[in-house]
């Protein structure tokens, strides 16, 4: 009989995990699962999604080139079992990145939709959720959003999208002393490929060149776990460098804006520079050539 109990409490116990790990992905949930297959066949990409979306809720679905060129796009509704399907035209050479969004800003959204997420997905949570952009400090948007890198290298024809797995936020994270860095820098002959991290808000713009401001640039904006990517052309220098700066001008969203001042007056700290009275941040960041 002890045994028999042990067993039983054992049961439960399993079951209860399993229903409390399940929880955030049943349907409905303001934590959003976005995912499923990716199929490549012929001249089409088939996109057999799944989410924990309600019925009725619209996705976007885009093939990107060239870093930010939509080749493709299509839209479509979940069904009652938060499934959807898509077929977008194949980029046929070179690397490409299909995306599966679900937002208030690019899509129409029926009514009974924003009731239940949220004006703007205010209510939106989860691995999958990102601030979107937002120009009223009372009004945040936020987007659902999952991504698969298709590389040219590969020869694999059927994919699985895979949760974002982001890190934890730096304990100082939103401070006005702000702090940027990077970790690994690498180049294949046309890129220089930047990974890094800061303590400022998710959705901060922030700026990088290589060695001199007349060099390619690149903008990107700060994750949720304050990391960072960079991908700038590649080119030569006798003296290499690269330069990170973050200006209170340079398109940010007025939640950034207020928490960092309108002319960055809140910052401190050995990163601030001012220029006809604003503030704004520059970091150098050493690099030597492999």
């Amino acid at each position: 009989m002890k045994n028999f109990n042990k067993i039983t409490v054992f049961i439960l116990l399993v079951a209860s995990i399993m229903l409390f790990a399940s929880c955030g992905k049943k349907s409905g949930s303001p934590e959003v699962y976005l995912g499923g297959k990716v199929t490549e066949k012929g001249d089409k990409i088939i996109v057999e999604g799944e989410s924990n979306l309600i019925e009725g809720s619209r996705v976007i679905g885009k093939v990107i080139v060239n870093e930010d060129e939509v080749l493709s796009d299509t839209t479509e509704l979940v069904d009652k079992k938060g499934k959807f399907k898509m077929e977008l035209d194949h980029h046929q050479y070179g690397d490409a990145e299909v995306i599966i969004l679900f937002d208030f800003l690019q899509s129409y959204q029926e009514e009974e939709i924003v009731e239940h997420y949220g004006e703007g997905g205010e209510k939106l949570e989860g691995p999958y959720v990102y601030l979107d952009e937002h120009w009223d400090v009372d009004k945040v948007n936020k987007k659902a959003e999952v991504r698969l890198p298709l590389n040219a290298d590969e020869n694999e024809t059927k994919h699985v999208f895979a949760e974002q797995e982001w890190g934890k936020k730096p304990k100082d994270y939103g401070e006005t002393r702000v702090w940027f860095e990077v970790d690994e820098i690498t180049e294949d002959g046309e890129y220089f490929y930047l990974k890094g991290r800061t303590n400022m808000l998710e959705g901060s713009n922030i700026r990088a060149w290589y060695s001199d401001r007349s060099s390619a640039r690149d903008d990107t904006r700060v994750n949720p776990d304050g990391t960072f990517d960079f991908k700038i052309e590649y080119k030569y220098s006798e003296d290499p460098y690269f330069i990170i700066k973050y200006d209170p001008y340079n398109s940010q969203w007025e939640t950034i804006r207020e928490a960092y001042g309108y002319d960055g007056e809140k910052l401190v700290g050995n990163l601030v520079e001012t220029s006809n009275g604003s503030q704004y941040l520059e970091a150098t960041i050493e690099y030597e050539h492999e």
